[in-house]
């Protein structure tokens, strides 16, 4: 069965790491920002949690149980702060190593490639165009589908800045100008002075959105 690529929704980094571990695949998570910034979103979204007791009383990540410490061993991480070290990683990004059962035998379920924040990665740089996430949503779809792995994106609200326009979903709905380095007026928000497409119409190209 071929890959499958899609951009899944969650509002926090806590909401995308309950689903990860529900979902109890063998999983190499990209996360787009530095182990600190991470860590920082974690920890915020976390407190938020803890703010609602209904909810926390729902949610893995507050739990100290054998079972979420089971699944997480088969989430792998790797951050890429920088276009240029995200693409590069991309691009030696091969099949993963097959996961052994009791019984010897090698297990076939598909693995998830998971990447959280790339369009954020993108939104303050010269390459939040359609030429430059299709270059980039390119080398990941060609980088899944050489390591056989299901595909999902991710785009995480700021859990320390709710109404930041930089992070979050409401990227998608962003217009981009066509080309890297074009003359770009912004005039609110989600739209530029010029011709140009939705980020999500750029992405739709191989992705089906959840």
């Amino acid at each position: 069965m071929s890959p499958t690529f899609v951009v899944a929704h969650c509002d926090l980094v806590s909401d995308l790491l309950q689903q990860l571990l529900e979902g109890n695949s063998d999983t190499h998570l990209i996360v787009c920002a530095t182990r600190d910034e991470f860590l920082v979103q974690l920890t915020a979204a976390i407190r938020s949690l803890r703010a609602d007791p209904d909810t926390a009383a729902r949610h893995d990540l507050l739990t100290k149980t054998i079972g979420l410490l089971a699944r997480s061993s088969k989430i792998r991480l790797a951050f890429c702060a920088s276009l240029e070290s995200l693409r590069a990683y991309l691009a030696v990004f091969g099949p993963t190593v097959g996961v052994t059962t009791e019984g010897g035998a090698l297990a076939h379920d598909r693995k998830l490639l998971a990447v959280l924040d790339m369009m954020a990665l993108h939104a303050t740089t010269s390459e939040f165009s359609a030429q430059g996430l299709s270059r980039t949503l390119a080398s990941v779809v060609e980088a899944s589908s050489r390591a056989g792995m299901d595909l999902r994106l991710y785009e995480c609200m700021d859990a320390l800045d709710p109404s930041s326009g930089v992070k979050g979903r409401k990227l998608w709905d962003v217009n981009v100008p066509l080309l890297n380095g074009s003359v770009q007026i912004r005039l609110d928000q989600n739209s530029w002075d010029g011709r140009g497409v939705t980020v999500k119409r750029v992405a739709e190209r191989w992705f089906e959105f959840d």
